[in-house]
């Protein structure tokens, strides 16, 4: 199948959606399969044998979240404009939503260690008029996992130093701070992608991923991480070192299967196959004492997987899946 999409008219698509523009236009296929791809960016640092050091390094990494939401939202708007555009063919949309996905998943995944951090998983959090939308179709899970998904855990949060203890509690006054909105909106008027580069993304959805190296990947470093975890209890000098290794390799076993979760499902491939054992894989971490968000990210993720698959139903498929353990 050829790339759509790549005919000078669809400029206009481009400049209606140039709010994507985060960073320097990539100029080659490399770099715009890396910036499509911000799961595998992080995970690249572990390499094929990852030492106690890298996954020491992995969790004291400290990703922008309040960046990745930004990119996540601008990538899902740009998605639902595209979708009733002629000129922008199906898999430039998967490509968007996908990047969506991935951005979103690095948001849920990771753990708070600032307000930054924090802001940033509120800002994903369902709103209250999705969450009516949801439940005005008896979907009453879905809007249970997605705030789990994002919810920023137990970390205390300072009160915003502006609003009074006296104010009004049901009066409507606004809360500063970071608007995910306002954000994308106020993103400079520059192109992410051009029209020279768009067979390329389209490429990049249709090449899709091999998600039976990544779910191998993910068992090994959830193996790691439980190993590591047991480790960090015995008394010892590196106990603290230990744990942050553990916490690291934990990251990256749900980044990875984040990656399976939010893509689509290739017809005459094994992604089928892949994206159930994730499914099976995740119900049995909900036995264990891994983190609720992480668990609830994976099952989220899955929900961009029904929709993506829409977008090109002779090239991708749905998955049903089992039932989940009911962790959140």
């Amino acid at each position: 199948m050829q790339p759509t999409g790549c005919h000078p008219q669809n400029r206009t698509f481009f400049q209606m959606t140039n709010k994507l523009e985060f960073q320097a236009v990539p100029q080659d296929d490399r770099e715009i399969r890396e910036h499509a791809d911000p799961i595998t960016a992080i995970l690249a640092r572990l390499h094929d044998d990852p030492a106690i050091a890298d996954m020491v390094a992995l969790r004291q990494s400290r990703p922008d979240l309040r960046d990745a939401a930004v990119k996540a939202e601008a990538h899902r708007s740009a998605y639902g404009w595209s979708a009733s555009q002629d000129g922008v063919g199906a898999l430039e949309r998967i490509a968007l939503l996908t990047i969506a996905g991935a951005h979103a998943m690095i948001v849920a995944i990771f753990p708070v260690e600032s307000i930054d951090d924090v802001d940033a998983k509120v800002a994903m959090e369902p709103t209250r008029k999705w969450l009516e939308s949801w439940q005005g179709t008896g979907d009453f899970l879905r809007g249970r996992i997605a705030q789990a998904a994002f919810s920023p855990g137990q970390l205390a949060v300072p009160r915003q130093p502006d609003v009074s203890d006296r104010e009004s509690a049901l009066y409507p006054w606004p809360v500063s701070g970071f608007d995910l909105e306002a954000e994308v909106a106020s993103l400079p008027n520059r192109e992410i992608y051009t029209p020279a580069q768009l067979p390329v993304l389209a490429a990049f959805a249709a090449e899709g991923l091999d998600m039976r190296a990544v779910l191998e990947k993910a068992r090994d470093y959830f193996a790691a991480a439980d190993r590591l975890f047991a480790e960090a209890l015995r008394p010892s000098p590196s106990m603290h070192r230990t744990r942050l290794a553990a916490e690291g390799a934990l990251i990256a076993g749900y980044l990875a299967c984040a990656q399976i979760a939010v893509w689509p499902a290739r017809r005459g491939t094994g992604d089928r196959d892949a994206k159930l054992a994730v499914q099976e894989l995740i119900n049995g971490r909900a036995r264990t004492a891994d983190p609720l968000h992480m668990q609830a990210a994976i099952r989220h993720g899955f929900t961009f997987t029904s929709i993506v698959s829409r977008g090109a139903p002779d090239l991708f498929f749905g998955v049903k899946l089992g039932e989940w353990v009911g962790n959140v």
